[in-house]
């Protein structure tokens, strides 16, 4: 497939994709009603095999799509369209019998550099204005050839990237719609929607879910090394599946389940009242910045 290297107005690298209903890789099989997929092939590497790990970005249980309206969200059963839906991971590793771990040796491409990938669910049509065209719904790498029983991921940009100056680092790295400063770095995850109000006063409210680091001190720009109190990086272990052939899903409505989308701008991960449920949900803790282990956003069918 032709990669289609072009900077949008956000600055973005990408190209095309189709799964699921939502654009993703051209190579990418659809996902069946059972959430199975055909296993990658081999690759001509000594030792190692070519993955890929599907995404199924969901509302409940509907499928994402910009433009699409979804009823009873959040805490005040609002009607929703999406606004954007995105996110960083890094630190793949499969896991298997015995509590083994397997680094995922990721492809370096549009969406992948180094050890962190771009999952992007929105495709700026629809209501999703924060965005781009291109969207990216699966993880392509290598390792060895195993039977596999999980996945892990923590949901983040590593810290050696995250501060650094912005027109400086490569794709996936330079949006600067996923940006916040030198100082915080970047947007790990974005899940905002937007809701139309007829009662009492007609009007338009916008939500915004941005997870990042925050209580960062140290300026990068002069030289200084930036530490962050509350890293704000969830982490993420699904087992009892094959991750080379299911598909994990990624429920949009259950970050905003516990928000008032109505009538809250949001949680910016500087802002306590409206934070401490999506943070719950993606198994933060939102008073030290750190993970625990219950989530409610990822899971497989």
């Amino acid at each position: 497939m032709k990669k289609v290297f072009m900077i949008d107005r956000l600055g973005s690298l990408a190209f095309l994709a189709l799964i699921g209903g939502v654009a993703s890789c051209g190579d990418d099989a659809p996902a069946q009603p059972d959430g199975a997929l055909p296993v990658d092939a081999p690759v001509d590497a000594p030792g190692l095999q070519a993955i890929t790990l599907h995404f199924a970005p969901v509302v409940g249980a509907a499928p994402f799509a910009c433009g699409q309206t979804y009823l009873h969200a959040g805490t005040e059963d609002t009607t929703i369209t999406p606004r954007d839906f995105r996110f960083y991971v890094q630190d793949v590793e499969l896991l298997g019998a015995g509590g083994t771990r397997t680094t995922v040796e990721l492809d370096q491409d549009a969406w992948q550099y180094q050890t962190l990938a771009l999952l992007d669910f929105e495709d700026f049509t629809g209501g999703c204005a924060d965005g781009t065209p291109e969207t990216n719904l699966t993880i392509r790498g290598k390792v060895p050839p195993g039977t596999y029983t999980g996945v892990a991921f923590t949901i983040g940009v590593p810290e050696a990237l995250n501060h650094q100056d912005l027109t400086s680092l490569p794709t996936p790295l330079n949006i600067s719609g996923l940006w916040w400063s030198w100082n915080l770095g970047h947007i790990f995850l974005a899940a905002v929607s937007h809701a139309e109000i007829t009662t009492p006063t007609p009007g338009t409210n916008d939500h915004y879910v941005h997870v990042g680091s925050t209580e960062c001190v140290g300026e990068p720009s002069m030289g200084e090394t930036v530490t962050c109190a509350k890293p704000n990086r969830p982490h993420i272990e699904l087992t009892g599946f094959d991750p080379t052939i299911t598909a994990i899903q990624v429920d949009y409505g259950a970050v905003l389940s516990g928000s008032a989308l109505t009538t809250s701008l949001g949680c910016h991960s500087f802002d306590a009242p409206s934070c401490a449920m999506p943070f719950s949900m993606m198994g933060l803790d939102f008073a030290t910045g750190h993970a625990g282990t219950t989530q409610a956003v990822f899971r497989t069918p």
